[in-house]
């Protein structure tokens, strides 16, 4: 392909990872998508060194609504789109020194206002849990039991290949080098192939 030729589509999203994937999936059965990536396969950066807990607790009210409102999704997701769970039970333990005491019991407090469960635990308690933790640092911890493992590889996968079922496109080892609006369109180019889109 020149760089005369355009593949012209409805969404055209630049990367590849757990976000551009999952976003083409959504988009792919209401028209043509284009999921670009640098890499010659998908997920290859953030969304393959991603721990993955899924955590209601985490980060500031926008992160938490998203969290939560995704929760639905991943632990009861369409028919045929995995073959195993994407989550898996965990439980998150965050331990404290002596002097970190006060403050696990604010953040118990605010998870809890939250809605979320907090467990604070004793130093015993904390350790039995977690036996290679040091008895001597250890004096308490704030244990939130719905915590979950997220399988980024397996979501991963099934996003994209419920974006290919529904006709969507994944092109590996594009490097976008330039995107600008040209009348009612963004054309974006990795100097050698053209992409257009509304």
């Amino acid at each position: 392909m020149t760089t005369r030729e355009v593949v012209s589509c409805d969404w055209l999203v630049v990367g590849g990872g757990i976000a551009g994937i999952s976003l083409g999936y959504f988009l792919a059965p209401h028209g043509r998508v284009v999921v670009l990536e640098r890499e010659q396969q998908p997920g290859y950066h953030a969304t393959g060194r991603s721990a993955a807990l899924y955590l209601e607790s985490y980060g500031p009210p926008q992160v938490r609504a998203l969290t939560l409102a995704s929760r639905p999704f991943l632990e009861s997701p369409p028919t045929g789109f995995v073959d195993r769970p994407i989550l898996t039970p965990r439980g998150a333990l965050t331990i404290g020194t002596a002097e970190q005491q006060a403050l696990l019991d604010q953040r118990a407090d605010e998870i809890r206002a939250l809605g979320i469960e907090a467990v604070r635990l004793d130093a015993t308690a904390a350790l039995a849990r977690v036996p290679v933790l040091r008895p001597e640092v250890v004096a308490g911890g704030l244990l939130e039991p719905d915590a979950m493992d997220i399988d980024v590889d397996l979501l991963l996968q099934a996003f994209l290949r419920g974006m290919r079922r529904a006709g969507g496109l994944f092109e590996p080892g594009v490097e976008v080098r330039e995107a600008r609006r040209d009348g009612d369109a963004w054309e974006v180019t990795d100097g050698r192939r053209r992409w257009r889109a509304p």
